[in-house]
């Protein structure tokens, strides 16, 4: 922590601010109470609702101008709010760069101390998500690939593991069939499960149906959203201030259901808890809030224009002693698709040779690749033994490992498609895991079943 008033120093100077600019900064304390209610029969004005919501979340920025714990939330829904056009106090683009500078550095924090105060899944899929809504990509971060992080390790929570893969769809990463399938069992046994996690479940597989080959998945969204919907309270409300503002995420511009939800009883309910000072008691609450009654929440990150077309450049500022710089490549924001190949070799006399070349976002994992190519050519299907430091395959284009025969599937990275007639030396075998090894433009990769 020693290092942080020095980065944000740096920030500070990277942005050319001088000590004569006055800047509006207010110090962030905790709000235990949950404020005065109205009467739900009062009409407020939806607009003066977020203008008021948005001026009390500024004030709450700390004088590093982030918002402490709620600092991702706050960043998200303020970007994704911006893209509204209302009339709103919103933060100058240089406070919301300072702003993206803090979120950053509390990334970095903890990617420092994850062996000491181990990240959370919730915590890590808040920053991927602000990242993405920042235009940055989270599997791109500083030489880490927090997507990778997270579906590395599966959530045991159901609410949890949709959150985490929202997060991972968000960010245009690979999502697994096995992931799908396991938001599919939830979504199927709604009727089993808590409010927040039926609507966490549904805005993951809404991002998932974004892409077209699983737009097929689209009707299974039908019934958990209608199970959804008729779980509305009569005050409105779906329990708390929580669980209504995902559901009104989670529901929005669903067609099936809204004939089963009354959504302008919903915003009154919000509505009617907003405190005098225009918090709904916490950051962290106002934003998800923010987020509810505005077209832009947590399922539209994907669709964001992440464009440059106004001429913008990212500033980055190069935390040194704390992160790697990946200058050498560019900007760390950009996502870049690289191309590689992919060869399957069988026997060591190499009776079977099959290539396929794949496009994918740069520093996606190898594991990620082969999911791809197992759908493009079902010759590249496998099977792999999921252990605590990763994945082992052992199956591929119906080759298994045989221990008793020494015969073994040999994963290597090389400069070059590799050729029969060359077979690549030993000291070529990837040095990690299919979980670790990060593609990049240029490489290629071959799996290849020989006898040791």
């Amino acid at each position: 922590m020693v290092y942080l008033p020095l980065i944000v120093a740096i920030s500070l100077v990277a942005f050319g601010y001088s000590q004569d600019i006055e800047l509006q900064t207010s110090s962030y304390s905790p709000r235990l109470t949950t404020g005065s209610f109205r009467s739900t029969s009062e009409t407020p004005d939806p607009d003066s609702t977020i203008q008021r919501a948005l001026a009390w979340l500024i004030t709450q920025r700390d004088v590093a101008w982030g918002w402490r714990n709620d600092t991702p939330k706050a960043v998200t829904a303020l970007q994704l709010v911006s893209h509204d056009d209302f009339a709103a106090p919103l933060p100058t683009p240089v406070e919301m760069q300072l702003s993206s500078k803090e979120l950053e550095i509390e990334i970095v924090i903890l990617l420092w101390r994850h062996h000491e105060v181990p990240i959370t899944p919730p915590k890590l899929a808040q920053y991927a998500l602000a990242l993405s809504a920042l235009c940055h990509d989270p599997r791109q971060f500083h030489g880490h690939d927090l997507i990778g992080a997270l579906q590395h390790h599966e959530a045991v929570h159901d609410l949890d593991f949709a959150y985490a893969t929202l997060a991972a769809c968000s960010s245009r990463a690979h999502v697994r069939k096995k992931q799908i399938r396991r938001l599919l069992d939830i979504a199927n046994t709604a009727k089993d499960h808590n409010i927040d996690t039926v609507a966490m479940t549904i805005l993951a597989l809404r991002c998932i149906v974004k892409d077209h080959r699983h737009r097929n998945l689209q009707h299974s969204l039908r019934r958990p959203s209608i199970s959804l919907a008729r779980q509305q309270q009569p005050d409105g409300g779906f329990g708390n201030l929580y669980n209504t503002a995902l559901t009104m995420q989670a529901l929005h511009d669903m067609t099936e259901a809204t004939s089963h939800w009354n959504k302008t009883a919903a915003k009154s309910y919000i509505e009617s808890r907003q405190d005098p000072d225009g918090a709904f008691t916490d950051p962290g609450l106002t934003a998800d809030v923010l987020l509810a009654l505005t077209n832009h929440g947590l399922g539209s990150i994907r669709n964001l224009d992440c464009g440059k077309s106004d001429g913008e450049i990212e500033n980055h500022v190069e935390i040194d002693g704390l992160t790697k710089s990946l200058s050498v490549h560019g900007n760390d924001s950009e996502i870049r698709n690289v191309t590689i190949t992919y060869t399957l070799w069988v026997g060591s006399n190499i009776t079977e040779n099959c290539t396929l070349a794949i496009t994918a976002p740069r520093n996606t994992s190898f594991y990620s690749v082969m999911q791809m190519a197992m759908e493009l050519d079902p010759h590249f299907t496998f099977e792999a033994s999921e252990w605590p430091n990763g994945h082992y395959v052992h199956t591929l284009a119906g080759y298994k490992e045989e221990p008793m025969g020494y015969n073994y599937w040999l994963l290597y990275r090389l400069p070059e498609v590799p050729d029969p007639s060359a077979p690549p030396a030993n000291q070529l075998v990837a040095p990690v895991g299919v979980d670790d090894l990060l593609i990049d433009e240029g490489d290629h990769y071959l799996f290849w079943y020989k006898k040791l």
